[in-house]
């Protein structure tokens, strides 16, 4: 009896030994399987949460790839009409060749038009076709108005009047008003318009450009002309969308539509002087956007900034006060190029104000706001208002 039970024992031993064995010998072969399976469900998610962030961020945002290669198609269709400059092309990140939409002639955008089979009373498509996603923006512009409107008409991305554009073919789905503070300026705001016409009338947007002068040499108060800005744009029409836009910079991607989602909308997420990074997540300066409802809500811009800095952070507590949260597109969208520029003095109480700021929300901002109209400008390009601003004893 104990023979066979020592004679068992045996046998489990050389059967583990050779299970041991096995298992040695398979062991790198697993572990290769294993590392596949984990970089393989590590890309899914990367590409799940992509996906999943950007349709929650904006329901619009369902332009990809395959919209891109349909233009580039219809740009080799259509190349005749073009005019390339063989210096101005820009190139995506697949390393696909884009010709600059700024080069686009007058004949090439009636071809664009005429492309359409939408009725003037039907809604633009959700997706805009003519977009060509990321672009390389003109540093470069005329020295005069006049030659930068002439310019612009030929190219056929000249507005009508009063540096308002809407869609001939169809009914535009966003009445947007783009409210730029400005002081001394000339040349890059001419860079400014060169490239935001051509580059709004491929989103089918009915938009207006308003250009808010401070008149003096005082500190300049951005947020305060922000206000002025809304309140003289809806003087002359009913805007639904606001968005609050520096001079200095310059879109790189036309995926990056201007218009106001659920939530506001952070713009300028990734700027090629900050190494396209968001510098922090409560940001909300450069370029924002906001419906008309959600800035009135928070009271619009507090008016107590003077000088640089503070009055974006501001706004962003402003909208998280009433329970509001800042959307933005992914940085591989929303990137633009600053233009070089010397940098305003800065508010040396901006802390201060910011940290009673949520307690200012309802007596500070457009019900307190108080200005002089001093000038008012129409030209094709834009509206140009010159104010003068009240300040405070």
């Amino acid at each position: 009896m104990k023979r066979c039970i020592k004679s068992e024992y045996n046998i489990g031993i050389i059967n583990l030994q050779v299970n041991n064995g096995a298992m040695s010998l398979l062991s790198p072969r697993l572990l290769k399987v294993l590392l596949l399976l984990v970089l393989a469900f590590i890309i899914l998610q990367y590409s799940y949460t992509t996906i999943f962030e950007a349709r929650r961020i904006d329901p619009l945002f369902i332009v990809n790839s395959s919209l891109l290669a349909r233009n580039q198609f219809f740009f080799m269709k259509n190349r005749s009409n073009y005019a390339i400059n063989k210096n101005s092309v820009s190139w995506t990140s697949d390393g696909a060749q884009m010709t600059n939409a700024l080069l686009v002639d007058a004949t090439a955008s009636q071809n664009l038009a005429s492309q359409q089979t939408y009725s003037s009373n039907e809604l633009c498509p959700l997706i805009p076709p003519n977009l060509l996603g990321p672009i390389k923006p003109e540093k470069d512009a005329p020295a005069t108005l006049e030659e930068l409107e002439h310019e612009l008409e030929a190219i056929g991305a000249l507005p009508p009047s009063d540096g308002q554009w809407r869609p001939s073919y169809c009914k535009a789905r966003d009445r947007v008003a783009i409210i730029i503070p400005y002081r001394d300026r000339a040349h890059h705001l001419n860079i400014f318009l060169k490239n935001i016409h051509p580059f709004l009338q491929r989103q089918q947007i009915d938009y207006g450009i308003f250009v808010i002068e401070q008149a003096g040499y005082g500190m300049f108060n951005r947020a305060m002309l922000m206000n002025v800005g809304f309140v003289e744009a809806l003087k002359f029409r009913e805007f639904d969308c606001f968005i609050f836009h520096d001079v200095d910079l310059l879109p790189e991607d036309d995926r990056n539509l201007y218009t106001c989602p659920d939530q506001p909308r952070h713009m300028s997420v990734a700027v090629d002087s900050m190494k396209y990074r968001l510098p922090y997540s409560d940001l909300f300066g450069g370029v924002s956007a906001m419906t008309k409802s959600q800035f009135e809500l928070v009271n619009g811009f507090s008016n107590m900034y003077w000088g640089w800095g503070g009055e974006d952070d501001d706004m962003a507590a402003r909208l998280k006060s009433v329970g509001l949260h800042i959307s933005r597109y992914p940085n591989n969208i929303a990137r633009y190029t600053m233009l070089s520029h010397r940098k305003e003095k800065a508010n040396p109480k901006r802390f201060e104000i910011l940290y009673s700021g949520r307690k200012r929300i309802k007596e500070d901002g457009l019900n307190s706001l108080q200005y002089r109209r001093l000038s008012l400008i129409r030209n094709r390009s834009l509206t140009w208002v010159l104010v003068e601003l009240a300040v405070p004893s």
